[in-house]
């Protein structure tokens, strides 16, 4: 299968100041004297829009992109298609969520944004942000649209952030900056947290029935995605949760992804485009947010996974997520360094005694 890995034309170097506008000038240079595929991108065959020139033996050869194609989606329904032509524009931004790397690229992304997507100005929609959180974000935009001047830490504090779960505010705080400076809307898009437990312990049926049906809750999931996703679970949790709970967190992860997708689609349609911040589980094109995006109708859709390079493999093509057919499940997959971190699964086994 012909493949692109690019150079990538973005660089940064994390700053001391998490917060602090990142020097594009070096970050690829460096990483690269850590791991070969470190600060570049990978596009997949479906997306690419490869010069027949560059077709050697069936293999595309390396192409360096300039640094707009970064964030530029390519959609999906085929090679030279006008992004503005077939609204909404919707792309999906993946992340490792304690990578700091990961919420500094997307931050220059989301920065960069409306050039991307003139006309429009996205609406951000946050994974990390529960939609019974909306007062906190009306509550800050009543504070911006007064002259207030509010800053992200307003923003965190409103969300109550250090009660949150997620990473501390500091990882995330490049992101929601570069939202703020762009005057881009701030969307919350992931279900209240007892409704996702609910129905983690008894199913669909705790969903009201006209938000069931509108998320599209009944119509079934192919078995073999299903499959995937519940081996997927299980592995990230290192084995050690009983089937019954394995099977719960499936059916929570697919009604996020629908109420994610919803909330995207909301989103389009009031702002003309929308870009989702969510963990690459979700982001994926095969079963995550995307499948639910197809189903419902929307076909401009394209999916980037920010993913961490692992000592020893160089193969771009190792890391791409495939669907059961074998089809890759990302439009893009953009490298950067491991974030250090213990052993998950040694904590996990931890707090299971």
């Amino acid at each position: 299968m012909p493949r692109v890995l690019v150079a990538c034309a973005f660089c940064f170097v994390l700053a001391v100041n998490a917060a602090s506008e990142p020097n594009w000038g070096t970050w690829t240079e460096e990483v690269r004297k850590q791991h070969p595929l470190a600060g570049s991108i990978y596009r997949t065959y479906r997306t690419a829009r490869s010069r027949p020139s560059m077709v050697l033996d069936g293999r595309v050869q390396t192409d360096v992109l300039p640094l707009g194609e970064l964030y530029r989606p390519i959609p999906p329904s085929g090679p030279g298609l006008s992004i503005p032509a077939i609204p909404p524009v919707i792309v999906l931004l993946g992340e490792v969520h304690d990578n700091p790397a990961h919420h500094q690229v997307r931050a220059w992304m989301v920065k960069n944004s409306p050039r991307t997507f003139r006309p429009w100005r996205p609406a951000v929609v946050f994974e990390q942000i529960r939609v019974d959180q909306q007062p906190a974000l009306d509550q800050f935009k009543a504070l911006a649209d007064a002259g207030g001047g509010p800053t992200v830490d307003d923003l965190f504090r409103l969300l109550e952030w250090d009660k949150s779960g997620w990473p501390p505010a500091q990882t995330y705080k490049p992101l929601f900056e570069a939202a703020i400076a762009a005057k881009l809307a701030i969307i919350a898009g992931d279900p209240p947290r007892d409704r996702v437990r609910a129905v983690a312990r008894n199913g669909f049926s705790v969903v009201p029935p006209e938000e069931r049906t509108r998320l599209g809750l009944d119509s079934p999931m192919p078995p073999a995605l299903v499959d995937t996703l519940r081996k997927d679970l299980a592995d990230s949790h290192c084995g050690v949760l009983s089937a019954e709970a394995v099977d719960g967190m499936v059916t929570a992860q697919r009604y996020r992804d629908a109420h994610l997708a919803d909330a995207l689609l909301a989103a389009a349609a009031q702002h003309g485009s929308a870009v989702l911040i969510a963990g690459n589980g979700h982001v994926r094109a095969d079963r995550g947010v995307p499948w639910h995006l197809r189903r419902r109708g929307t076909t401009t859709v394209a999916s980037y996974l920010l993913v961490e390079v692992e000592e020893g493999k160089t193969d771009p093509e190792a890391y791409m997520p495939r669907d059961p057919e074998g089809k890759p499940a990302a439009d893009l997959l953009i490298f950067t360094p491991k974030h250090p971190r213990p052993d998950p699964c040694d904590q996990f086994r931890r707090s299971k005694r």
